[in-house]
């Protein structure tokens, strides 16, 4: 009976043991990314500060932040979903991604049927 004890207390340890980025997505986009280079049909005042627009990713959820113009994705906070490198955010948006070092590029996931709707933001990590 102690033998059938031990063995369960000890389960019930090893179940209970978690570590500490369960709730992490993906462990190469956590965290704060600024916006140092944007890409599209949308056209840019000179001397834009893409400074404004800054992205955080933390556990399960996408945190997007625009203090100024241009805004991208939206303004949209919210869950996101990781397959693969595809991005989707809660509004169904999806974008590919590429970390290389501490840069974090998204490329707009777009419709072929509807012209001029490339979007392409580069980020540095904070």
């Amino acid at each position: 009976m102690k033998r059938i004890t031990t063995i369960l207390l000890l389960a019930l340890l090893m179940a209970a043991c978690s570590k500490d980025n369960d709730d992490i997505i993906n462990v190469e986009l956590e965290g704060k990314w600024i916006l140092t280079d944007a890409a599209c049909f949308c056209g840019f005042e000179p001397g834009t500060d893409f400074s404004v627009h800054q992205i955080t990713f933390y556990g399960s959820i996408l945190t997007v932040t625009n203090s100024g113009q241009p805004q991208f994705l939206g303004g949209d906070s919210g869950s996101y979903m990781v397959n693969g490198n595809l991005i989707t955010l809660h509004n169904g948006a999806q974008f590919t991604y590429v970390v290389k070092n501490d840069v974090l590029e998204l490329t707009f996931a777009d419709n072929p049927n509807i012209a001029d709707d490339e979007l392409f933001l580069v980020y540095e990590k904070s």
